[in-house]
């Protein structure tokens, strides 16, 4: 696979893994810990993420500095779930990280992610239930791509994954090969990443997922000062670098934004295997709409979506802000048109940008043997339907509002209250 990398020009992944091998001795975290020292350091993390984000976007509208502020506490959260939820691999559990109240890196919108801490010299067993997901896809990862852990290690689909006549299934993490469904712990994984593709949120019902640790090599795994002190580093190291990496991604997409052009698709290091990840801007005036169109990928799966200048995907539960290949009206030419506008259209495909003149214009082409590059045109709204073909079924109010009440069910189900 020939990935491409797009980084900001300030981080440094060597300087990033040189400090956490260099961590502080027990002895040393433990005085940090007990005398303030590692809590003062989790905070002054948290205020220079907050200060980089507070200076990203200054002439942005102030309505988009504000979700900025809350894409911080977002970003708080999955650090917080670092520390908490993921800390311990002799213990793992799996953590929804990003999800609808925590959205960061430009997540599809028709996914969710789990994430489990694993140690590879362990053993572990994940199981499930099938549920009617389109896909999903398992991962033993090295880490957060931000982070500069950017390498997959292993990989399963749904397909791959013998179940039973229920649809329950269990899988072996292991170094060394294991009898039925098995993944390889490589020496260097550090993380388990499940994404599930839910493509009808209407009647699809998401697989579900356990994990237990079946061996571990160390049986001593009591809470100390020090670990709570690497507990602290690893949720400040999350948060701030966050911060730092998406939105040093998305300024060169500003920066190079044309308006007669989208950018094809392409493949990212540290992304999934098999996706080609697109990648524009929009920017339109109030009386303005971009009119997208394209032929259609010969892949299992296809989406169109809208992100914040946060690199978050848009509030895809409270508005349509996402479309993909089973939710899209096809025209009868075989082509996929949909408009991105402030206001709704009247058809099916709309991306609704609530508003805000200038955002991210997201596609992804999944299990595609090609990769067709998008049109876009700027047309006043008032005229957008002489621009599509005539036979573009209406979409009424009350088709918008049972949409919107589909996608707030949706969400619900996708993300259970734990």
């Amino acid at each position: 696979m020939a990935d491409e990398r797009a980084r900001g020009g300030s981080r440094d992944v060597g300087a990033l893994r040189q400090a956490r091998s260099s961590r502080p001795s027990d002895d040393e975290a433990t005085r940090q810990l007990l005398s303030g020292d590692a809590w003062h350091r989790y905070c002054d993390a948290l205020r220079a993420a907050g200060d980089l984000l507070l200076a990203s976007n200054a002439e942005a509208s102030d309505s988009t500095r504000a979700e900025g502020i809350r894409y911080l506490l977002g970003l708080v959260r999955g650090g917080l779930g670092q520390a908490l939820e993921l800390a311990d691999p002799a213990r793992p559990r799996f953590f929804r990280n990003p999800d609808s109240t925590s959205r960061w890196g430009a997540e599809n919108a028709d996914n969710q992610y789990l994430w489990a801490h694993v140690d590879p010299r362990a053993v572990y067993r994940i199981a499930g239930t099938r549920g009617t997901a389109f896909d999903f896809l398992i991962e033993v990862k090295e880490g957060y791509m931000q982070l500069g852990d950017e390498r997959n290690f292993a990989t399963a689909t749904a397909e791959e994954i013998d179940c039973d006549a229920d649809g329950n299934f269990e899988i072996t993490l292991s170094a060394e090969r294991r009898d039925g469904n098995w993944l390889h712990l490589d020496p260097e994984a550090h993380y388990i990443a499940i994404r599930q593709y839910l493509c009808d949120w209407r009647t699809e019902r998401p697989a579900r997922f356990t994990i237990e640790c079946l061996e571990h090599p160390d049986s001593d795994q009591a809470v100390t000062p020090a670990r709570i002190a690497a507990c602290l580093e690893d949720a400040a190291e999350w948060t701030l670098e966050s911060a730092r990496f998406w939105s040093e991604w998305i300024e060169p997409l500003r920066n190079a934004w044309n308006p007669s052009k989208i950018a094809p698709a392409r493949k990212f290091a540290g992304g999934a295997d098999d996706i080609y990840y697109g990648n524009s801007l929009y920017r339109i005036g109030p009386d303005q709409s971009l009119l997208i169109e394209t032929e259609l990928p010969d892949a299992r799966y296809w989406q169109f979506q809208l992100c914040d200048l946060w690199f978050r995907s848009a509030d895809w539960a409270e508005r349509a802000t996402s479309i993909n290949l089973q939710q899209a009206h096809v025209d009868a030419d075989g082509r996929f048109r949909c408009v991105v506008a402030h206001h709704d259209p009247g058809i099916a495909n709309w991306l609704d940008t609530a508003g805000e003149p200038e955002g991210l214009l997201q596609f992804r082409w999944i299990w595609s043997r090609t990769n067709p590059v998008p049109t876009g045109r700027i047309v006043p709204f008032d005229e957008i339907l002489d621009h599509l073909p005539a036979d573009t079924p209406a979409f009424s109010e009350s088709d918008r509002q049972a949409e919107l009440r589909a996608r707030r069910r949706h969400r619900d189900l996708r993300e259970p209250a734990s």
